[in-house]
């Protein structure tokens, strides 16, 4: 019987970089809706309160799944949940919903970022043999 082979290495720096991000957005939306508002253009504080309390939570979630399940597994799930974020702060861009320049650069960013980890996430999980509905490993050849 073969081992299984061990998670690529930059899973778990980029969980945790996912986590620690979103934690830091999610604090920052909630303790300073009017702030981030004023750098977006948005007016609505409440909009930007359940943005960050959905950042926070999002970190929350990282931190409880890490220690509970396989790797690969919150890998996948985050990689699900992170994957549309950066075409969304495009969307707000194009549709004029963030219309000042530094709001722009903001979103921008914040979905590079986001972007960044999510297509490090899936060249880590390519190599994991992780069916495509994250249920189990493929065995390994001898």
């Amino acid at each position: 019987m073969t081992n299984p082979t061990p998670p690529p290495p930059t899973l778990g720096p980029t969980l945790l970089f996912n986590a620690g991000f979103s934690l830091l957005s999610g604090l920052l939306f909630l303790v300073a809706p009017a702030t981030v508002g004023g750098w977006l253009g948005i007016e609505s504080s409440g909009w930007i309160r359940l943005a960050g309390l959905v950042l926070f939570g999002h970190a929350v979630l990282i931190a409880v799944l890490l220690p509970r399940m396989q790797l690969e597994r919150v890998a996948l799930l985050n990689l699900a949940a992170i994957a549309p974020y950066p075409l969304l702060m495009v969307a707000l861009v194009v549709t004029g919903v963030i219309d000042r320049t530094l709001g722009q650069v903001l979103a921008l960013a914040d979905g590079a970022i986001i972007g960044a980890v999510a297509v490090v996430l899936a060249l880590g999980l390519r190599n994991t043999g992780l069916q495509k509905q994250g249920v189990a490993r493929q065995p390994q050849r001898a």
